[in-house]
């Protein structure tokens, strides 16, 4: 809920959010429609669960997202 709330509470209109989590309890596609919706204005990506993943590729997927 602390996400939701954040996202609430700013301005987020013309800004791009980009999803993640760092553990598999959940995933992060149950997520989406709720960021989605408190984010209003802000585009949002495709979200991703980097639990898995090594160093290098998380980097790797954070680079391509941020352009």
């Amino acid at each position: 809920m602390i996400i939701r709330t954040f996202l609430e509470s700013y301005n987020l209109k013309g800004k791009k959010i980009v999803p993640f989590c760092t553990s598999g309890g959940s995933g992060i596609s149950g997520s989406m429609k709720g960021i989605k919706a408190s984010a209003k204005g802000a585009k949002v990506v495709k979200g991703k669960d980097l639990t898995d993943l090594s160093a290098k590729s998380v980097k790797n997927w954070a680079k391509k997202k941020v352009k």
